[in-house]
């Protein structure tokens, strides 16, 4: 009967104690939606703009000030950028491979292949950033809370973020340090192949109907990888030209 007892007792434990994780790993969720003014408002977006400068991910592009607009539902895609002192407009769509047109010094061109793949993995490379709060909606990522800290007055929840899958080109597998008060992200590491890759995020900036996404993306160990979000802008409307036309 004692044998039974124990096994009944270590059972309930369990349960408890499975119960208590979810209930954790649910609040880290409330969190961060809480900091991007929430899911509703998000899963309701559906254009987004941003101009961004720093972790160029590719000799290809200048290390100047790019442009993207895109459509979240269909894929639609418009770069604006530079490579080299040229002038460059690709109009793609991220989520296939369909018909694309890319501009370069304003003539239509249907070489640059490899120009093409260097500005589709930089809107990925952003978007990894840029993004990162929205992307606990996704059912590959598992989002498992670790412990709390207090870093320079704040009082952090640190989660474990992973994908099964890749996110925008690349599987997650890193930290997340959460500000309990706010839900803001302020800290992302993780490890790029050999390199590990340490954040500081910060500025969170309204784009419009109350939601919220981070801006300042500050690289610790490697100043090239910082990244900064100078404007980011949703829209409800955009006129389909853009994604069409120079």
């Amino acid at each position: 009967m004692r044998t039974l007892s124990n096994v009944i007792w270590i059972f309930m434990l369990s349960l408890v104690c499975h119960g208590h994780i979810i209930a954790q790993d649910n609040n880290v969720n409330e969190q961060i939606w809480r900091s991007v003014g929430g899911q509703d408002k998000w899963d309701s977006l559906q254009y987004l703009a941003y101009s961004a400068k720093g972790n160029v991910t590719s000799e290809q592009l200048s290390n100047e000030e790019r442009k993207f607009l895109f459509n979240r539902t269909t894929g639609e895609c418009r770069f604006d950028g530079y490579s080299g002192a040229n002038q460059v407009t690709y109009l793609f769509n991220f989520k296939n491979n369909g018909p694309d047109k890319l501009f370069i010094g304003g003539s239509i061109t249907n070489d640059e292949q490899e120009l093409k793949k260097s500005i589709r993995s930089q809107l990925f490379a952003d978007l990894n950033l840029l993004l990162l709060p929205t992307l606990i909606e996704q059912k590959n990522i598992q989002l498992k809370d670790q412990e709390e800290q207090f870093i320079g007055g704040q009082k952090l929840t640190i989660a474990s973020i992973t994908s099964s899958s890749p996110i925008f080109g690349s599987k997650l597998d890193g930290l997340l340090y959460i500000d309990q008060n706010t839900g803001e992200i302020t800290r992302y590491e993780y490890t790029d192949k050999t390199e590990k890759v340490s954040y500081e995020v910060s500025k969170y900036k309204e784009i419009g109907d109350g939601i919220r996404l981070p801006s300042f993306f500050s690289a610790a160990n490697n100043a090239k990888r910082t990244c900064i979000f100078s404007s980011i802008s949703s829209f409800v409307q955009v006129e389909q030209k853009k994604f069409k036309e120079l």
